[in-house]
């Protein structure tokens, strides 16, 4: 089967229309560093298949053979394109200079960034048009109905009522155009609906998921009331919106997840209304990503060694005031900073905006009364109603009333008595009362004894609201999400689209033109190292950095804190393992010549290990595998209370320098000196008796007696092959160590994410497609055994096997830089080539769908459907290539490092890095 044609896409396009497909397209290669040159022959041989047989997603020959016209008209420029992309990288991926390698991934990426933008463009014209359209819609949309135009024209009366008694009041919003221009109620605008995605299910789901999946738009005037509101299903469609759109679709959620939720229209700050973050400042201090990612994710174990709590000396009126400030504080609330200068802004108090009202439902025999609380729908954030950013209330509204506010504007939301039954604070629309204003449990039915007596709301004209999964995947609506503050920028994306499995990444500044970069922290996911975040901290002399990994890896690795090159087995570095070590080593810190390696609850009751090793001269050749020579080794033992004090061993430092063993015992009671033993090694080239001068014995309790010639002959010899043995163990750990740092260059060079089997969305359906690839796959490395590279084997192996081939240690190093840079290249290069072609398969749907030679508007939506998943298809490759070339300069100079520290090619010139500007 064609992996890159369009039959794989329709064919399971009514099962499980995903980005599964993209995905595993993409990063089918991510497992192979070097490609053999036939790897080009086969994208080039599915790349060629552009014309498909559309009956698979049409169904009718007749309609398939005029789409399939429409695709032909273009199939000559999507031929011409691709040819002249081949000719332009062909030649390039053999030159070493890096200016021309920068400008052809500028290049390249600027292309894709036009051309996208020209989609997205094309793309939003046709999909509003289409939307608009009155035949597309549900007859709904188009007309109204005896109940709803009864209802208009009571809302029409109840606004001239209430303009007549309150002159200088606002007018209401009670009565718009739809998309359609149909006049509607706003309350018959919300529908209630829930997801069918196991991750929504309460209100801080939704509200995040609403907040993240719309683009929220400012209002064209900001006191003006817009005079055409979007339905939900609409909103969902077009994935942007203002604040009442938002506002409802929200409440539509939220209703559908029995919250007891409102509209409300009123007046907020410009910060608020905008939602311009630029004026927030996030606290550095206070931002802590590893508290509330990663131990989701990461399994906290029990430290066996931890403290045990100390008393608690607080006060219970200091409890008091501290719970009492916790009760007034924000839930979620990040800004830290905000300017609340009225006089800046001369429409302060008059901006109109609209946000969501939560009225926390009584809980039946439980004595309960919590006060109510704001959803700012823009950022999914809870605001208390003493929030300084809304300055005032209109009126609010749910599926069953409309409510207005009868009290005074000045002082804000504070002072408002949010009772909606009290007729003294507020007017309602319609006379009868909601279940939930009477304290009961929300109720989203009509109460047929209610209908009879009093004119109720009639049900919502709005199709029920669905998210497909291709767009609830994507997350954003282009797969990525910034937001500026004031003095960082947070980037979003949604699983899976980053190569790497970014999803988040925040960079602090110290200046307010966003240059000087101060902190980064990235947060990953579905990483096979398991790693779940890196925080870099950036500075004259040297950047730090820490690396937050959940358990489960091989060496049980949980953080790394390195400074520098993280490929240099010298530079200052901090370790911390998870408590499933055999060795029960939990911490190990590095210096330039020591390791200090902490154990926890370790059979022997050793705790502690420094071993020194030997200076080496500096030079620009760092030798990774070359193990230096330790001077000194210093183990401390926790107390046996089973062994006397003057047995039981404290520290033995073994002096490899001066030959020496140096034993100290550990404190008795009430004492403040240690009894000890040194002892002399002696040389191997005498064979002499066993000298009692050689242990010096300083013994504090009289009573224990010193030893005698053969107990001390005994303890020496103990003591060197304790020494032998810490040996061991030190050059073990720096085996360890070695291989550490190893496999960490290798894990930031080559891009790999896991995907759970359980997965539906991103495994079924693709299992032939995936078959297929490893069968090819498999014919490959068969044909081509000699010359293709297996890079799945350590790097230490790749180069043995190729020294095996040709014994020039220049030859070698050059043939792993340039398959790399060919990799790189060609991983780029084939991801432009993928976004060439989904374009033009976009290209060619948006235009059957411009002519209008589709007759049944279910075939319409049906390919409505299919363009809106190409075109998310296509932001996930502009991300990928931008990713890719953000981190190919890092990735090269993590493989040059290590090719520098390797010691077989310690002879040679060391490789330059390359510096990013």
């Amino acid at each position: 089967m064609d992996s890159d044609s369009l039959d794989w896409i329709w064919g399971d396009f009514n099962n499980s229309p995903n980005l599964a497909e993209l995905i595993e397209e993409v990063e089918d290669d991510n497992n192979v560093l070097f490609d053999s040159n036939d790897d080009d022959k086969s994208d080039s041989s599915s790349e060629s298949s552009f014309n498909n047989d559309c009956s698979l997603l049409i169904g009718d020959k007749r309609t398939a053979l005029e789409l399939n016209e429409i695709v032909n008209d273009i199939n000559n420029q999507y031929d011409k394109t691709l040819s002249e992309l081949d000719s332009t990288t062909d030649g390039e991926l053999e030159d070493d200079n890096h200016k021309h390698v920068d400008l052809l991934y500028s290049d390249a990426l600027e292309a894709v960034k036009t051309n996208l933008s020209d989609v997205e463009l094309e793309w939003s014209n046709t999909l509003y048009e289409y939307t608009m359209n009155e035949k597309n819609v549900p007859e709904s949309y188009t007309k109204t109905t005896s109940i709803e135009k009864l209802i208009i024209l009571n809302a029409n009366n109840f606004v001239e009522q209430f303009k007549i008694k309150y002159p200088n009041r606002r007018q209401l919003v009670l009565v718009l155009l739809n998309e359609c221009g149909v006049q509607k109620c706003v309350c018959t605008t919300i529908k209630p609906s829930r997801l069918v995605y196991p991750n929504l299910r309460d209100l801080i789901s939704y509200s995040e998921f609403v907040a993240k999946h719309i683009t929220y738009i400012k209002l064209e005037d900001p006191v003006a009331v817009p005079n055409k509101i979007m339905s939900p299903t609409t909103t969902i469609e077009m994935q942007t919106a203002n604040c009442f759109e938002i506002a409802i679709l929200l409440v539509s959620f939220l209703i559908g997840c029995e919250c007891n939720a409102f509209v409300v229209y009123g007046y907020a700050t410009e910060i608020m209304c905008n939602n311009d973050l630029k004026k927030v400042k996030i606290d550095l201090e206070e931002y802590d990503p590893k508290k509330s990612d990663s131990e989701n994710i990461s399994e906290d174990l029990d430290d066996a060694n931890s403290l045990e709590p100390k008393n608690d000396l607080c006060s219970e009126y200091v409890k008091f005031l501290i719970e009492e400030k916790q009760n007034k504080t924000v839930v979620k609330d990040e800004v830290k900073e905000i300017d609340f200068n009225d006089s800046s802004d001369s429409l302060f108090g008059k901006r109109v905006h609209a946000w969501v009202l939560i009225i926390p439902l009584q809980i039946e025999d439980e004595n309960i009364n919590e006060i109510p609380y704001f959803i700012e729908p823009s950022t999914g954030e809870r605001k208390e109603i003493s929030d300084e950013n809304y300055t005032g209330v209109e009126a609010v509204w749910n599926h069953r009333n409309y409510w207005v506010n009868l009290q005074s504007p000045d002082g804000g939301c504070t002072q408002y008595n949010f009772t909606l039954t009290n007729t003294k604070c507020w007017e309602n629309f319609l006379p009868d009362k909601p279940q939930s204003l009477r304290g009961e449990t929300l109720d989203l039915k009509h109460n047929e004894n209610t209908t009879s007596k009093h004119l109720v709301m009639p049900n919502s004209w709005v199709n029920v609201l669905e998210v497909p999964r291709n767009k609830y995947h994507m997350l954003y609506p282009s797969g990525k999400k910034v937001v500026t503050y004031m003095n960082a920028i947070k980037e979003f994306y949604a699983d899976y689209i980053m190569p790497d499995g970014l999803i988040e990444k925040t960079t602090f500044f110290s200046d307010f033109e966003y240059v000087n970069k101060t902190f980064v922290t990235e947060i990953y996911k579905h990483r096979i190292d398991k790693l779940i975040s890196v925080e870099t901290k950036y500075t004259y002399k040297e950047n730090e950095t820490v690396e937050y990994f959940r358990s489960g890896r091989d060496d049980f690795l949980k953080t790394h804190t390195f400074n520098g090159d993280c490929n240099n087995i010298k530079i200052k570095r901090f370790v911390t393992f998870y408590n499933l070590r055999l060795d029960s080593m939990a911490e190990l810190n590095i210096d330039d010549n020591s390791f200090i390696t902490i154990f926890n609850d370790r059979s022997d009751l050793l705790f502690c290990r420094k071993c020194i090793f030997q200076q080496i001269e500096k030079n620009d050749c760092q030798n990774l595998n070359v193990k230096r020579k330790p001077t000194s080794i210093v183990e401390k033992y926790l107390r046996d209370e089973s062994k006397h004090k003057d047995r039981d061993i404290a520290t033995i430092s073994f002096n490899l320098e001066f030959n020496s063993i140096y034993v100290q015992y550990q404190y008795g009671e009430g004492q403040i000196t240690q009894s000890s033993r040194l002892f002399q090694k002696p040389t191997m080239t005498r064979n002499e008796e066993f000298d009692t001068k050689s242990v010096i014995e300083d013994i504090v309790y009289p009573y224990e007696g010193h030893l005698n010639t053969h107990e001390a002959y005994i303890m020496l010899k103990d003591m060197i092959e304790a020494e032998k043995e810490a040996l061991r163990n030190v050059s073990k750990l720096e085996d360890d160590i070695i291989k550490m740092i190893e496999i960490r260059c290798r894990e930031r060079i080559v891009f790999k994410l896991e995907i759970d089997s359980l997965d539906w969305d991103r495994n079924h359906g693709i299992r032939k497609l995936l078959q297929n690839e490893k069968d090819k796959k498999l014919a490959l490395s068969k044909r081509d055994k000699a010359k293709q590279i297996d890079n799945s084997l350590p790097y230490h192996v790749i180069i043995k096997r190729l020294f095996e081939q040709d014994k020039n240690a220049l030859n070698v190093r050059e043939k792993i830089i340039q398959n790399f840079k060919q990799y790189t290249k060609k991983q780029f290069i084939r991801t432009k080539k993928l976004f060439i072609t989904k374009q033009f398969k976009l290209q060619s749907m948006v235009k059957a769908l411009e002519t209008d030679r589709f007759k049944e508007v279910e075939l319409k939506n049906k390919t409505l459907l299919l363009c809106s998943l190409l075109k998310n298809e296509l932001n996930v490759l502009a991300l990928r290539m931008e990713r890719y070339n953000e981190t190919r300069i890092e990735r090269y100079n993590n493989l040059a490092s290590y090719l520098n520290s390797y010691p077989d090619f310690k002879t040679l010139s060391p490789l330059k890095l390359c510096f990013q500007i």
